[in-house]
């Protein structure tokens, strides 16, 4: 059933609840089924997220791992993606009774349909370590699929990160098991088996044990959800509510996006001396296209030039390895990279000028400004201020390396934009 009005004293469910399948950030909020509901959804207040969490996989601002590459199911539950539980305490319950990581009933995440827990986890392991991976591989290549010598570690470090997820997207969307498995109480689980799941290591069992206590807290008021009335909003026509900004809006998929790439950049810079009137030209929101490599250096310290441009970056390269001879700490952006001019600062006769480097394809979400840039900007500006004092780093102030990075970005050496 489905109603156009919220009982007095309840919510409409929070959209975690109301599609587990979809992650935070995927466009499914905006462009796929998920929209319908995330345009419909009534503002929410500070109390509406004490009652309603968000789940520990939607609050991954400041965690990645150890690694350059992004990782399918990456998203950690806590720092370092160690697990919760590591040992089997007082009386334990066998979970191969009612669910195995091979048990076929399709469920999906995000736009990726998997058949087992197991599918999901081979598949995720096969698309953070290939080329251009495939959309659809068969399971039995999957499990065949050799992890190469100089990616074992990295497994290591994030396979039961991608476990814990696999577990959360199976079983939030299959009643039966959810059921089954808070039936367990606060017993240890484990799980029979002879590889890396079951045994001593006894991952999927704990993992289990963790997804056990965090749908416990998502669902600790669910008795406060009114949820014919969110059946309602999920088919209503959308666009309901136009005074939504999603820029401003914590729950939108926009607002994720940003909040992910600013929290999870990294800071380098490139001093020049830019031609008088070009840093003019920059405006706080401009997006940029610069088309060739994009070299910068992160040793951060005082300036000799007159410009600064200051890259927050999650996905520039370190070529440091690389170097011979030199000691610049290189890393470098592929060609056609897009930034966002985020400020343009002049303090102490030096300016600033700070670029966020986008990610591929999600040019929309950074149309606006949000509060988090607001607020980033202002920290970047004080920090700016306290460089200005420090010593210039003599290895990024010698002659070769000012030359390797005299040209602007974004625009050509007269100032037109690319």
């Amino acid at each position: 059933m489905e109603k156009k009005y919220c009982d007095k004293g309840k919510h409409a469910a929070p959209r975690w609840l109301v599609y587990p399948e979809l992650s935070a950030i995927t466009m499914g909020w905006r462009m796929g089924y998920g929209e319908h509901y995330r345009m419909n959804e009534p503002p929410r207040s500070q109390e509406f997220f004490e009652l309603f969490p968000q789940p520990q996989n939607w609050l991954f601002e400041d965690k990645k791992f150890n690694s350059p590459r992004g990782v399918l199911l990456g998203f950690l539950w806590r720092d370092y993606g160690k697990p919760k539980y590591s040992k089997i305490t007082g009386d334990s319950i066998v979970v191969n009774d009612f669910i195995t990581m091979e048990d076929e009933k399709e469920f999906q995440s995000d736009s990726l349909r998997f058949k087992s827990i197991e599918h999901m986890i081979l598949y995720s392991r096969y698309f953070s370590m290939v080329r251009n991976p495939a959309d659809e591989v068969p399971i039995e290549s999957l499990r065949i699929f050799p992890v190469p010598d100089e990616e074992r570690d990295r497994w290591e470090e994030f396979k039961y990160t991608v476990c814990l997820n696999a577990c959360y997207c199976k079983i939030m969307n299959d009643e039966e098991l959810k059921e089954k498995l808070l039936a367990t109480g606060d017993k240890s689980l484990v799980y029979i088996s002879d590889d890396e799941w079951g045994g001593e290591e006894n991952l999927f069992g704990f993992a289990l044990m963790e997804l056990r206590d965090e749908i416990r807290r998502l669902y600790k008021n669910e008795d406060l959800i009114d949820w014919e009335y969110t059946e309602y909003l999920k088919n209503a026509y959308p666009y309901v509510q136009h005074d939504k900004n999603p820029a401003e809006d914590p729950q939108s998929p926009e607002y994720q996006v940003v909040r992910t790439i600013l929290h999870g950049s990294s800071r380098y810079v490139r001093d020049i001396d830019l031609k008088e009137g070009l840093a003019e030209k920059y405006e706080a929101g401009q997006i940029l296209t610069e088309r060739a490599f994009v070299d910068a250096t992160d040793k951060i310290g005082g300036m000799k030039t007159t410009h600064r441009y200051l890259i927050l970056s999650q996905f520039l390269k370190d070529f440091s390895q690389f170097e011979q001879g030199t000691d610049w700490g290189l890393h470098v952006g592929n060609r056609d990279s897009r930034f966002k001019v985020l400020d343009v600062y002049a303090h102490e006769g030096k300016t600033q000028i700070v670029l966020l480097h986008l990610p591929d394809g999600f040019d929309e979400a950074f149309e606006n400004t949000t509060d988090l840039e607001r607020k980033m900007v202002a920290e970047l500006r004080e920090e700016f201020a306290k460089t200005l004092k420090m010593d210039p780093v003599a290895e990024v102030n010698t002659p070769e390396w000012l030359e390797r990075v005299s040209f602007p970005i974004g625009m050509s050496d007269e100032g037109e934009f690319f």
